[in-house]
């Protein structure tokens, strides 16, 4: 594999992590209102 092929490689690959890394940190915010919501419902309801 040449050096071109391996930076091709290289950059196909960080592309996916960033989209992945991207796509995460969606599912984190989500996840934070999720929280935060149910902290509003059920803790200060008490």
């Amino acid at each position: 594999m040449s050096a071109e092929e391996r930076i091709a490689a290289l950059e196909k690959e960080n592309g996916k992590l960033r989209e992945d890394n991207d796509r995460l940190l969606k599912i984190i915010a989500q996840m934070e209102m999720t929280l935060n919501r149910l902290i509003g419902r059920y803790i200060t309801e008490n």
